[in-house]
């Protein structure tokens, strides 16, 4: 059997310090999709608040111009992912020319991972 001295193979410590550079490697690319995967939690929050201040803001807009209220707080939930988000809607009204144009506030609030978020919309009204 002949022994070939030039060719050795791996070491045991070789051999950990790369499973120890690929664990590293690997923990940052985990980091990286965790942080990915927050943001896009995020961003589907605040468009479906997006989504909720424009459906009011709409709906004021077709009613009655004496039905728009002066002051208005709800409450409204919705399910994303087996989780269920609370969106805080607060609507304030005044008149710009009395009884002929409103302005329309409307801001949605809500929490994601203990802090708080706003997104705010305004529009005018105008009797018809």
């Amino acid at each position: 059997m002949e022994i070939h001295k030039g060719n050795k193979g791996f070491t045991i410590i070789e051999a950990l310090v790369a499973l120890a550079i690929t664990a590293i490697l690997l923990l940052g690319l985990l980091s990286a999709l965790i942080m990915t995967y927050e943001y896009s939690v995020r961003n589907i929050l605040r468009d479906e608040a997006v989504k909720i201040a424009n459906e009011y803001a709409e709906k004021y807009r077709n009613v009655d111009f004496s039905s728009i209220p002066s002051n208005r707080t709800e409450t409204i939930t919705r399910k994303f992912k087996n989780k269920t988000i609370s969106y805080t809607l607060s609507v304030t009204s005044s008149d710009v020319v009395p009884n002929k144009v409103k302005r329309v506030v409307i801001s949605v609030n809500w929490s994601y991972k203990g802090k708080s978020y706003t997104h705010s919309i305004e529009t005018f009204v105008r009797s018809l």
